[in-house]
Order: structure tokens, then C-alpha cells, then sequence
């Protein structure tokens, strides 16, 4: 199964994504198995082969699982943002790459994927889309009302180009904060706001 048919995580696909990342967690996301896991849930292996297409794809559920809980952190830590619509985007943007870089489950995750199957998780699944659509709304809303979304762009488009911007940014981290603070503010603010303050 491609990520880009995952379903926003419901039961039972939550409740073996627990049970993977318990399992992971005890004996290394290589040496688990389907067996473990199943164990770990209190299902049978062919519960688990009936739900998931394969150990890939529960590592995917297991990342978005991780991503989930990131969110409920960023979107608390937002709160706290200034009222400008750029440097709260900037800041959603800065600690959201660096809160998944610093995760340590989800690193190891993401390490137990081919890099191609990462992107497509992080740039192309609906599940991860849904995350980054709830925490972006509410500034591109803002943004979006005081007229400084690029034209012809639409809430909806501007999320999607931001999560292939966040995928990037993830995938090619910048040195420091400083670093990625200056190459988010440089490109990714311009992309999608008019008159973006590039310095």
C-alpha cells in the first residue's frame, strides 16, 4: 500500500501502530517481527497481515503515529506565537523541523525506510497532509485575510506546497537554527506570502 492511500489513522491500524512502536522500541525496528508485533497488539499475525500490506507500511503508521503526537506539541507551542502572520509561520515552520530532526523514535523510523518512501510519507500522504493542514490553517486563514497569500493562491494549495517545503527542509536540514531560520525566512516565506520580508 503506497502512503498516499493511508486513511487517517483509525482503530485497528492505531491500535498495531502502538503495538510496532512498543516493539520497535524493545528490540530495534529491524528486529521486530509481524509475529511481535501481533503478539504486542493481543491479535493473531493474520490480524496484522489483514490490516497493514507489510512491515513497511507499519513503520509508516508508526511515523505518523509519532507525527500525530509532535503536532498536539507544535500546535500547543503556537499558541504562544506572535500575531504577525510571518513570524508565526516562520516559527510554526522552524520548530516543526526541528522537533521531528530531534525525535528520536521518529529518526529511527524514518532510518528503517528507503529515503524515496520517507518523502512520499512526509511530501505525499494524506494522514501527514491532514497534521499539517490543522496546525497551518488557522495562519494562512490570517494571512489569507489580510490579503497577503500570493495571488491565485488558496489556503488548501499553500498547505500543500508547505508540506513539500517542510519535507525538504526536513530531508536537507540546515546546520543550525540560525541556518534554517535564514533559509526558511529567505525562501519559503516569499513563496507564499506577498511582500514577505526577506532579510
Amino acid at each position: 500500500m503506497s502512503p498516499t492511500s493511508l486513511r487517517p489513522m483509525e482503530e485497528p491500524a492505531a491500535g498495531l501502530a502502538r503495538a510496532a512502536r512498543e516493539v520497535f522500541a524493545r528490540y530495534g525496528v529491524q528486529r521486530a517481527t509481524m509475529t511481535d508485533v501481533a503478539r504486542a497488539a493481543g491479535v493473531v499475525r493474520q490480524t496484522v497481515y489483514n490490516t497493514v500490506s507489510g512491515r513497511d507500511h507499519l513503520i509508516e503508521l508508526a511515523i505518523i503515529q509519532c507525527c500525530e503526537e509532535l503536532q498536539e506539541r507544535l500546535d500547543a507551542a503556537a499558541r504562544k506565537d506572535p500575531d504577525d502572520v510571518d513570524e508565526a509561520m516562520l516559527a510554526f515552520l522552524v520548530r516543526a523541523v526541528e522537533a521531528t530532526a530531534a525525535h528520536a523514535e521518529l529518526s529511527e523510523l524514518m532510518a528503517a525506510l528507503p529515503p524515496e518512501r520517507v518523502r512520499e510519507v512526509f511530501g505525499h500522504s494524506h494522514p501527514m497532509e491532514e497534521l499539517i493542514r490543522s496546525s497551518l490553517r488557522p495562519i494562512l486563514e490570517r494571512a489569507e485575510r489580510a490579503g497577503r497569500l500570493r495571488p491565485g493562491a488558496t489556503v488548501d494549495h499553500t498547505i500543500r506546497w508547505l508540506q513539500g517545503v517542510l519535507t525538504f527542509a526536513l530531508l536537507h536540514e540546515a546546520s543550525d537554527s540560525e541556518a534554517l531560520r535564514r533559509q526558511l525566512r529567505t525562501f519559503a516565506l516569499p513563496s507564499v506570502f506577498k511582500g514577505a520580508p526577506t532579510t
